[in-house]
């Protein structure tokens, strides 16, 4: 019996592309802010078979140069790559899909330590809110 080896990629599907989408969560997402970055999610019915898909952005008037930008964005995605199969687990046994986006606001360029903290502490806040969202829906229901 072996086990099923998870891998941690960030592959196209997981990626976060479609116009229709992200104008929705930018119409009706929920933020969760940290110092640095923030998390816009919307629970929506994605067209993958992932339960989520992400998409990360630096603003060009805090960092002007591209390469700066690019590396604030390579980090968050390295970070998220590390630590989204908590999302993944969460998401599945509420039973829905979401679309997150990751919006890097600090002032300086991270390193690799403070994006995964950070991300870390966005995520584990994410499942929280989506275990109370469950907590709560079923009394609706009832």
């Amino acid at each position: 019996m072996q086990e099923k080896k998870i891998r941690n990629t960030l592959g196209k599907e997981e990626r976060l592309s479609r116009k229709k989408i992200i104008d929705a969560l930018h119409a009706s997402g929920i933020a969760i802010k940290s110092p640095a970055i923030i998390l816009v999610y919307h629970f929506t019915e994605l067209p993958c078979t992932f339960p989520a898909q992400a998409m990360f952005s630096v603003s060009k008037r805090i960092f002007k140069r591209a390469h700066d930008r690019n590396r604030a964005k390579r980090l968050m995605k390295e970070a998220y790559r590390k630590q989204k199969h908590i999302v993944y687990s969460s998401l599945e046994t509420s039973g829905k899909q979401a679309a997150l986006h990751f919006i890097f606001t600090g002032r300086q360029l991270p390193n690799q330590p403070y994006a995964h903290g950070k991300i870390s502490d966005l995520i584990q806040r994410f499942c929280v809110e989506l275990s109370r969202q469950n907590a709560v829906s079923p009394e609706n229901e009832a």
